[in-house]
This record gives C-alpha cells, sequence and structure tokens, in this order.
C-alpha cells in the first residue's frame, strides 16, 4: 500500500518532497553549526587546535558504518564524502 501510493506520484510531487527535505537538512545543519560554534568556544578556552583529526577520522568511520547498516542509495563512501564537507564547513565556524 504504502509503496503503490509512490508509484502514483508525479516529477513536481516527488521535487516538493525533497524540497521539504532540503529545508530539514538545513535546519539541521544549522543545529550542528551551533553546537560546533560552542566546541570552539571550549577549544579555544583550553588552548586546544580546532582541527582534530582523530575525532573527524572516527566521526567518518561512524558514518560509514551506520550507512552500510542503513544500506540505500548512497554508499557509506558517498556519505564518508559528505560529512567531510560538512565538518569541514563546521570547523571555519569553530574559529
Amino acid at each position: 500500500m504504502f509503496f503503490s501510493t509512490f508509484i502514483n506520484m508525479d516529477i513536481n510531487e516527488w521535487r516538493i518532497r525533497i524540497d521539504e527535505l532540503n529545508d530539514e537538512l538545513i535546519a539541521l545543519l544549522n543545529k550542528r553549526a551551533s553546537y560546533a560554534v560552542e566546541i570552539g568556544k571550549i577549544k579555544k578556552e583550553k588552548g586546544l587546535p580546532v582541527a582534530d583529526k582523530t575525532r573527524e577520522d572516527a566521526v567518518l568511520e561512524a558514518v560509514a558504518g551506520k550507512a552500510a547498516k542503513a544500506g540505500g542509495p548512497l554508499s557509506p563512501e558517498s556519505f564518508k564524502n559528505i560529512f567531510r564537507v560538512i565538518m569541514e564547513e563546521t570547523c571555519k565556524v569553530e574559529e
């Protein structure tokens, strides 16, 4: 039943759904960035560097593992690439 509903959707309906997801992603990424700002403040107080290669590698491996378990059209490597960019951009707000 759930699948049959999707079969009858046209391209505009799919695009509307993607636009709604984009709005959610923007909100979540901004929330993530606001956490990075707070982490940046703590790092500055403690004299720690903004970049933390060990943490970044751990996040990427965790994301890849979760993506592999979740399945889907995007590969674990795709998610690692996406999160590399997310971390690169959020490091900018930590500074």
